[in-house]
């Protein structure tokens, strides 16, 4: 069965086009210094110098076959400012997603098997996460429970504290069609318990629903930290991310668009690449299900 929608998601084209952009973007954030390497500055995104050895000033230098991406104010380059943030950006966006399917999946299985109160308690507090918008949930949660240098850590548990429900809502839908078929019937009757019947039988026709859900929401989650960066409430200054090097450079983007375009077009790319990567698998499994059905 998960063979079936496997071969349907990798005839998509718009499937192998993200995959090919997400890998893209995956060797740059696991392998940034033999990235950053390639460029003619071969430095460090912290390795700054307003002012050269020759005496020649560097901050805002335009792109160039010296600078690719051109320098920021304080003669940085952002070529290696903007690889590097794709390390960032990624722990933040993957890692939320991964505890999100998790820590969503178990509690929907756990709200459809047990059903009663159990289920109308977990119930309720998806409906309540829900009700929170996403980023300002973020900057209380990030405001009260996180110090003021910020780690990309503590962003990431307060993206997954705030993203579960979506995941636990699908999983405890797909888990409750899965509990009234006949076989799971055969099963209890043989004696099998509760565990045996959620890894046996439910878990895997679940999870195909969730890992759709998730990769869809990895690149929401990038554009949530992003978002409370450029808002002040994400990283800081040591770090490295996109969200940082757009706010510092709306100050200056009207004489120096290089500092503001470049890592906004590696977002653009990095969010469109994951939506499309989620959409297309959401297709495939839904006309998985449709088939099945």
């Amino acid at each position: 069965m998960t063979g079936t929608w496997l071969r349907r998601l990798l005839r998509m084209a718009r499937f192998r086009v993200a995959a090919g952009l997400v890998l893209v973007v995956t060797v740059l954030a696991v392998m940034p210094a033999a990235v950053v390497s390639l460029s003619p500055a071969d430095v460090a995104p912290t390795d700054c110098s307003v002012r050269a050895a020759d005496g020649t000033y560097q901050d805002r230098l335009p792109p160039s076959s010296t600078h690719w991406f051109g320098t920021d104010a304080q003669g940085c380059e952002v070529f290696a400012q903007v690889v590097w943030g794709t390390r960032t950006s990624l722990y933040i966006g993957v890692g939320s997603g991964v505890l999100i399917a998790v820590l969503g999946t178990m509690l929907g299985l756990i709200a459809a098997i047990s059903g009663g109160r159990v289920d109308a308690l977990i119930r309720r507090t998806c409906d309540v996460t829900l009700g929170i918008p996403l980023v300002v949930g973020a900057i209380l949660l990030l405001s009260l429970l996180a110090g003021e240098q910020r780690s990309p850590t503590e962003i990431m548990l307060v993206l997954t504290l705030l993203g579960w429900p979506g995941a636990a809502r699908i999983a405890r839908g797909a888990a409750r069609l899965v509990l009234v078929q006949s076989y799971i019937e055969a099963a209890r009757a043989a004696g099998a318990g509760n565990v045996h019947v959620t890894m046996r039988h439910v878990l895997p026709n679940v999870l195909s629903s969730v890992v759709a859900y998730s990769s869809l929401t990895v690149g929401l989650l990038i554009a949530a930290e992003s978002t409370l960066t450029y808002l002040g409430i994400g990283l800081q200054v040591p770090s490295v991310s996109w969200g940082l090097m757009i706010e510092g450079a709306q100050r200056s983007y009207a004489t120096s668009p290089h500092l503001i375009v470049f890592p906004s077009v590696m977002l653009v790319i990095t969010v469109t690449a994951f939506v499309l990567l989620g959409d297309a698998t959401r297709d495939a499994v839904d006309a998985h299900i449709q088939v099945a059905r």
